[in-house]
């Protein structure tokens, strides 16, 4: 079971809310519906998927029973702290990098970028579950040694790449049919102003589609794998 302290929870759960907040306020200061729809979608991927990622047939993780849960089934909580940190870590990189788009381009090239950010994926993952797992000790994965690494599974690696090129990639295509949608308003009434709620959606559908298409392919590691040990978790 996890071994952390209280005092590590409520830190922890607190910092997870202050790093929500200061995303918040990005996304308000950007005043673009596409960020906030991959915002929302990032949260969301801290509740749904989290939820069905730390499932006995995925990842078989085990976390600390004393969080302040979203939601609670079969007595088993969904921390409410995980999805403030998907929020943040998954969805204000994506606008960073997105923003930054043609400096990235020229820096790395058109598929250096997506080097750049698959080793900023894997890097990200390494340093944030290794705190999680071994300094913290908030939860547990429940899977043999040899498929551990510093107490995080070493295929979350190519997991945490997938989980951020696909994504980006994803949302620059959203960006461009957002721009195509205001030419194309432009060419009709002369103004160029974009559907708000279609940008939003389309934010929205780029991450939490580039999310599922991850676990997919991930999952398939666990299907050959098969690498968990017993656990306390029903399902």
């Amino acid at each position: 079971m996890p071994n952390a302290t209280l005092e590590t929870i409520r830190s922890y759960e607190i910092l997870s809310a202050v790093l929500f907040i200061i995303g918040l306020i990005y996304v308000w200061r950007a005043r673009s519906p596409l960020y906030l729809g991959a915002f929302l979608a990032a949260a969301i991927g801290g509740g749904v998927f989290e939820w069905i990622y730390d499932s006995k047939y995925y990842f078989r993780l085990v976390a600390d029973n004393r969080f302040i849960p979203a939601w609670t089934m079969d007595g088993v909580k969904a921390p409410l702290a995980m999805i403030l940190f998907y929020a943040f870590f998954f969805g204000i990189p994506l606008m960073i990098t997105h923003k930054h788009y043609e400096l990235l381009r020229r820096r790395f090239g058109p598929r250096g970028l997506y080097v750049f950010l698959a080793i900023l994926g894997m890097v990200g993952t390494l340093l944030f579950e290794f705190t999680n797992t071994s300094v913290t000790e908030i939860y547990k994965y429940r899977q043999e040694a040899k498929y551990l690494l510093w107490g995080l599974p070493w295929s979350n690696l190519w997991f945490g790449a997938l989980m951020f090129v696909i994504p980006y990639w994803g949302l620059r295509k959203a960006g461009d049919l957002v721009a195509l949608q205001a030419e194309h308003q432009k060419a009709i009434d002369g103004t160029a102003k974009g559907d708000p709620i279609l940008a939003t959606a389309l934010g929205f559908s780029a991450v939490i589609t580039g999310f599922f298409v991850a676990s997919v392919i991930n999952g398939v590691w666990y299907v050959f794998a098969e690498p968990w040990i017993s656990t306390t978790r029903p399902f």
